[in-house]
């Protein structure tokens, strides 16, 4: 066990490294240094990819697995080390030489992404797709040969247990469910535009993730175009988000990452020896916690009754608390998913997964995207997209080869709904609980529940002891029923 625990420590520090370089390269590095960045981070996951790929891990893996003190430890923990031999065996099928270009690619990819974004200009960004979709395509085959459906298999890499049957159905429950309450007459709604400095927007991120729990001894924040939570190790959690005149997609985007962040910052310290594995394959219920403390929580006109007034002074707001609720719940369709309120978000994320697995099913091609894309945004949401930049390049995930993550945001929501049921069973109401400024109370609760385990159990095994229930989106549907059916 201790031998293994050192190789997985090392395993853990050039980890680490790889994602403080990524940080470099996304927040802080010049444009001249970004290619150097690309080479040096590839150059790490491919020591990664060897140290997690070498016969002597496996032999280590299976001996600690086969040794006394394994017994002893608890069952969280037997969990993770099970996960570790299982993500052994799919990575060894793929050649080193196939994942050291592929590592290239997407860090080269999501560089190409951003200049394609900012310019406008798809047909710069189209061919690394398309390389990005052949490759993704050949390292899932590599991992699951036998696969009858190879987007299952990517849908596994971020929910596990979940495939494209169980989110078709879901996904049609909730579009029958919801379509009839989007507002397909635009109101005209007031729209704030306020100019933050960075130091502004800083120290209201501070207080926001400070006041639902988040450890700022333990986090820092930066500046990105794209919002994002990343894990460097146990003791630090970094959360980016863009500059923005918009207090309203702000406060939302905060307090969403701030969930991400809160989750990993509860994992048992015990469990975070295994860096590289805390939370694979659970990204929905990940997402489900970012969107609870958005949604649930966020979005709940209690929450702001203790903090507004210091809200209302660090956004420098003119507004009534009725009013900025208001503005935090009015629905109104859209072409960016993630300026969009919780009601209309839910069709933004339907339309990428029915992209996606037509384009990776054969049935569609990277150069019909933006055409499929612009009639799915005019059919579910009424909105006439003005150019690619606001819609297929507006996401980071692609550039990535992040193909099967989006539909883990819409199972996250999903889970909420279930899991809002259960809090209120257990805890009391949320809204009294919010009021009297409790938000604590029901963080605590998540950690005992969820985040302490970390990724020990899947998210279905977690809704069925939680809930005593197999997932449905019904507790989701008449959540938006009884909040938006009038």
């Amino acid at each position: 066990m201790d031998e293994f625990l050192k190789y997985q420590q090392e395993i853990a520090d050039i980890q680490y490294t790889i994602n403080l370089l990524m940080w470099e390269l996304r927040i802080v590095a010049p444009k001249d240094s970004q290619n150097n960045l690309v080479d040096l981070i590839a150059y790490h996951e491919k020591n990664v990819f060897q140290l997690q790929t070498s016969e002597h891990y496996g032999e280590l893996l299976n001996n600690a697995i086969n040794c006394d003190q394994f017994k002893n430890l608890e069952e969280s923990e037997k969990r993770y080390i099970y996960n570790l031999l299982k993500h052994y065996e799919d990575y060894k099928k793929i050649p080193l030489d196939f994942y050291e270009e592929y590592s290239k690619l997407k860090n080269k990819a999501n560089l190409i992404w951003k200049e394609a974004k900012d310019n406008n200009d798809y047909k710069l960004f189209e061919p690394f797709l398309e390389k990005l979709v052949q490759m993704t395509k050949k390292y899932y085959s590599y991992i699951d040969s036998d696969a009858d459906n190879l987007y299952d298999a990517m849908l596994n890499e971020y929910e596990i247990g979940v495939k494209s049957e169980l989110i078709d159905k879901l996904f049609a429950e909730l579009k029958t469910g919801i379509l009839p309450l989007i507002p397909f007459e635009q109101n005209d709604n007031k729209k704030l535009s306020i100019d933050y400095t960075e130091e502004e927007l800083i120290n209201c991120a501070k207080y926001l993730l400070n006041y639902i729990g988040f450890d700022l001894n333990r986090g820092t924040i930066g500046i990105y175009p794209h919002g994002y939570t990343e894990k460097m190790n146990y003791n630090d959690i970094r959360i980016a988000f863009s500059k923005t005149t918009d207090p309203i997609s702000f406060v939302a985007t905060i307090i969403h990452e701030g969930g991400h962040g809160v989750f990993e910052q509860n994992i048992k310290p015990n469990l975070s020896r295994y860096e590289n594995t805390t939370l694979a394959n659970l990204f929905g219920l990940h997402e489900s916690q970012s969107r609870f403390f958005e949604n649930i929580l966020g979005r709940n006109k209690n929450f702001w009754i203790p903090i507004y007034d210091d809200v209302k002074r660090l956004l420098r707001l003119d507004l009534s608390l009725d009013e900025f609720v208001k503005l935090l719940n009015t629905p109104k369709c859209g072409a960016i998913r993630t300026k969009a309120d919780e009601l209309t978000y839910c069709m933004h994320i339907i339309l990428r997964y029915e992209i996606e697995k037509d384009l990776f099913n054969g049935t569609i091609k990277v150069s019909d995207i933006p055409k499929i894309w612009n009639d799915k945004m005019l059919k579910y949401l009424n909105v006439l997209v003005k150019n690619d930049s606001e819609g297929l390049m507006q996401d980071v995930h692609w550039s990535e080869g992040s193909f099967g993550y989006f539909p883990s945001y819409l199972l996250g929501s999903i889970y909420d709904g279930m899991f809002k049921e259960t809090i209120e069973k257990d805890l009391g109401n949320i809204d009294e609980l919010l009021k009297n400024g409790n938000i604590k109370k029901i963080t605590q609760y998540l950690i005992d529940n969820i985040y302490k385990n970390g990724g020990a159990y899947t998210s279905l095994e977690i809704i069925n002891k939680m809930c005593g229930e197999e997932i449905s989106a019904k507790p989701l549907i008449d959540y938006f029923n009884k909040k938006y059916g009038n």
